[in-house]
């Protein structure tokens, strides 16, 4: 219950891509490393599968169920935390094992002679990018915690 007042809602967001790139970079390392294993055919994880969970957490967080306090009735809405360790929980639920797993993925190249689908110069490309989703996520997340650092003592 009290994670549901220190926590922003976002962070269980943040923390899926943050994990959901790790596992991805995990992967396409293992693409890298095998480049040169014939019959080899590369990996990923379900990048759309992830973002319709995504798509589906963010529309959860923006339509939270809330309820209004009697003596409060002509004030805005409150959420009790209840609510919030709820909807933390269903947030959690949208993001299956299924999504951390790896599988095997159409050809981005030209087959090479022992029939392999590998193209070095696209793995690159989405290490690249994962690894700036994962930058991008572990920044807000310590601009969430840092805000609310200073909530708490009074600085902002």
């Amino acid at each position: 219950m009290i994670n549901s007042f220190i926590q922003p809602p976002t962070v269980p967001l943040l923390k899926q891509v943050a994990q959901f790139n790790e596992r991805r970079q995990q992967v396409l390392t293992a693409n890298i490393a095998k480049i040169d294993t014939p019959d080899y055919k590369t990996r990923d994880l379900p990048i759309e599968a992830f973002q319709k969970a995504m798509r589906k957490a963010v529309q959860q967080l923006r339509s939270p169920s809330q309820h209004t306090s009697q003596s409060t009735s002509s004030l805005l809405p409150v959420e009790f935390p209840s609510t919030l360790m709820t909807r933390e929980l269903v947030v959690d639920d949208l993001f299956t094992d299924e999504l951390f797993h790896s599988q095997q993925l159409p050809s981005h190249s030209l087959g090479l002679q022992d029939n392999g689908k590998r193209n070095i110069e696209h793995e690159v490309m989405e290490m690249t990018r994962t690894l700036m989703m994962q930058s991008y996520a572990m920044q807000m997340m310590t601009s969430q915690y840092n805000l609310l650092e200073s909530v708490i003592s009074g600085q902002a």
